[in-house]
């Protein structure tokens, strides 16, 4: 299944989005509470310290809350967008390794999206992402990004 949805999403993102194959993100786990995902150190996604590059974990922290968003759009059958409004990161330490990305606020998007149905009109929430070292499982960089629905 897993396998399933990563070949999809690559497939989704080679014409919409095909930078963001360079990073070689993979889904974990995705249901209507969360997603995790993960994105290896590699080549591609590391900086001139060797850790990984800012540009990155912005792309994980993008998919973590966009493949939930669009998850739980696609359940509630109904025509609506999403983007990104602006994003704040704190890096609490450098990413020397694959970061998982975790998004657990399925409740609170899916909250939106029923507010954007019944009004009308964009809701927008900010919207916390967390990635976590997955060789330590320490905290890298605490993310909020604001949904707009």
């Amino acid at each position: 299944m897993k396998l399933f949805l990563t070949l999809k999403m690559y497939a989704f993102f080679l014409f919409k989005v095909p930078m963001i194959l360079w990073c070689s993100p993979r889904i974990n786990t995705i249901d209507n509470s969360s997603v995790t995902l993960t994105i290896p150190l590699n080549f591609l996604t590391k900086n001139h310290l060797g850790s990984m590059y800012f540009g990155a974990l912005m792309v994980g922290v993008d998919l973590a809350c966009g493949l939930l968003a669009f998850h739980l759009i696609k359940q509630s059958n109904q025509r609506l967008s999403l983007i990104f409004k602006d994003v704040n990161a704190q890096f609490l330490q450098r990413a020397e390794g694959s970061v998982r990305f975790e998004c657990l606020e399925g409740a609170l998007i899916q909250d939106m999206i029923q507010n954007a149905i019944s009004s009308q009109e964009r809701v927008s929430m900010p919207i916390p992402v967390k990635g976590i070292l997955v060789s330590t499982n320490e905290c890298v960089a605490e993310f909020t990004i604001t949904l707009s629905i």
